[in-house]
């Protein structure tokens, strides 16, 4: 089994097939690494020029996959792991990351992992990014476990930084989901609904939109008109609104159409006859589905729409739907998800040094800084105080010249 390492943007359709067959016999799906997803990426985001495919194949055959941009070492790595001061090459593409779980088929699944991390090791060797992060690793899935052998095999130093809970839902025999919100939170929301009808004469209803395409234009303009919208708000978060950034928009769009022609895209609505209040956006991979966007009308943020929603969306899950589970793709600490999604998943930042004697050494003395100062350590649990001063340090760690 070969590796290699190609431009998205000089993707070939052969290839392109390959890849779309691979995501159907990958052991853990991510609709969020296909072609459609990434392809657009490519397309139309700035940085989309710098994006590549890492391939692990045989005989045209995919058999892993992922994509990959390459960061300076004067630049923070990701938005896990603070860097070493290296360049360094990781698996978020795009300033949304969602789920970022390379495609890999469980036929040779160790055998793929190692020609993909063999592919980065060779392209070391002519360029200077010897850092791979791999973040948003399902920690105890099968995934994990290939590229740990891989790196084992191939003796690249390897190590968890950071890891955490990221709330999902897992299907249950019976719809018993509202379960963890108390008898007084479920009647306030009730009554909030009732009153929300009321206020705009008719009643709160769940709607599916997910074939109609002028729906993903009112989810943009929902987002945009709330605080996402505003630039300044935005630039002091790091985020904001799709509409904001040069083409994000036209990536969801295309995106959007492409899953929707499989007939993958959820696209829910909250809505009093044509008022929409709250829109979720989900796309279906495998035996799941991957929530990606959930935006809501501020105008009636006191009648908490989007939790309406998210609760009207798992009865549909369980109700309408054959998906075994729904990753919400939130960030850490989300306090959202958190309180309304009863499950949760591990996930995790992965570092390896897929470089030379350099970067290999850096990695090797750093990772004992980063095991008891980084994110995990329990220097940091035990010391919340002492957080933004090691978050200072370590961004300042330099090992060695670039």
């Amino acid at each position: 089994m070969n590796g290699r390492i190609i431009p998205i943007r000089q993707v070939t359709e052969a290839y392109v097939g390959a890849w779309r067959d691979l995501a159907e016999r990958a052991i853990e799906p991510n609709p969020l690494f296909e072609a459609d997803c990434i392809i657009p990426a490519a397309r139309y985001l700035p940085n989309g020029d710098q994006i590549s495919l890492v391939i692990a194949e045989e005989e045209s055959r995919f058999f892993g996959c992922f994509p990959v941009i390459r960061v300076a070492g004067n630049a923070r790595t990701s938005g896990s792991w603070p860097g070493i001061r290296r360049p360094a090459l990781k698996n978020v593409v795009s300033r949304l990351p969602f789920d970022c779980t390379p495609l890999v088929s469980e036929e040779r699944g160790v055998e793929a992992a190692t020609a993909l991390l063999s592919a980065l090791t060779d392209r070391s060797r002519a360029r200077d990014a010897g850092i791979l992060v791999l973040e948003r690793l399902d920690a105890d899935g099968p995934v994990s476990s290939y590229i740990e052998s891989a790196a084992k095999g191939l003796r690249l130093p390897i190590y968890t930084y950071h890891s955490w809970s990221r709330p999902v839902v897992r299907r249950r025999a019976e719809l018993t989901y509202r379960s963890i919100h108390g008898s007084d939170t479920l009647r306030k929301l009730a009554q909030k609904r009732r009153r929300l009808g009321e206020q705009l004469g008719g009643e709160v209803q769940l709607v599916d939109r997910s074939a109609d395409a002028s729906a993903i234009e009112a989810l943009l303009a929902i987002e945009a008109a709330g605080w996402k919208g505003n630039v300044d708000a935005a630039a002091r978060s790091g985020g904001g609104a799709l509409v904001l950034h040069a083409g994000e928009p036209e990536w969801l769009r295309e995106m959007c159409d492409r899953f929707r022609a499989a007939g993958r895209l959820v696209l829910y609505s909250l809505q009093v006859g044509d008022s929409i209040l709250a829109m979720q956006l989900m796309l279906r991979g495998g035996e799941g589905m991957f929530d990606l966007m959930m935006v809501f009308d501020q105008d009636y943020a006191r009648y908490s729409p989007g939790n309406q929603l998210i609760l009207d969306a798992i009865d549909r899950f369980h109700a309408a739907t054959d998906a075994h589970w729904l990753d919400t793709c939130a960030g850490e600490n989300d306090p959202t998800a958190l309180r309304m999604y009863p499950d949760r998943r591990t996930v995790s930042t992965v570092v390896l040094a897929v470089g030379g004697s350099i970067d290999r050494l850096c990695f090797r003395l750093s990772a004992p800084v980063f095991l008891a100062l980084g994110a995990d350590s329990v220097l940091r649990r035990r010391h919340r105080h002492v957080i933004g001063t090691l978050d200072w340090v370590m961004s300042k760690v330099k090992l060695l010249p670039q």
